[in-house]
């Protein structure tokens, strides 16, 4: 089996989920929301995967490729698999995805995600 030539994180995320009146649409009913969550890290999980992203280009030139999708915004997230994953809160958000497998849920490693992505650059 040859190296893989390009890797591809992808960081779901559904920030409204984890705040009164959730957009999954269970009305802010039925489940925990996890309040108390500072508002300021929920929005700056985009930010965070643009700097997770230089720092694997940075690593890795041209050998990864990082996406950010919020599930309730982004117009594939009714048919992704991780929408009703994130809404029920059966993972915290985000969810880290590393060439199509689930790795990380509810925060974004950096270091981690960079080991990983080396690991399977590396494999023989």
């Amino acid at each position: 089996m040859s190296p893989t030539e390009v890797v591809e994180v992808v960081v779901y995320d559904a920030p409204a989920a984890r705040a009164q009146g959730c957009a999954c649409g269970c009305g802010g009913h039925g489940h925990d929301h996890q309040e108390g969550l500072d508002p300021l890290a929920q929005a700056n999980m985009e930010l965070q995967t643009r700097a997770l992203a230089l720092t694997l280009e940075a690593a890795f030139p041209g050998r990864v490729k990082v996406a950010y999708i919020n599930v309730l915004k982004d117009p594939r997230g009714p048919s992704l698999p991780q929408t009703p994953l994130l809404c029920s809160l059966a993972y915290p958000s985000p969810l880290v995805y590393i060439n199509g497998q689930g790795r990380f849920a509810g925060a974004l490693p950096v270091e981690r995600i960079r080991e990983e992505v080396g690991k399977l650059l590396a494999a023989p």
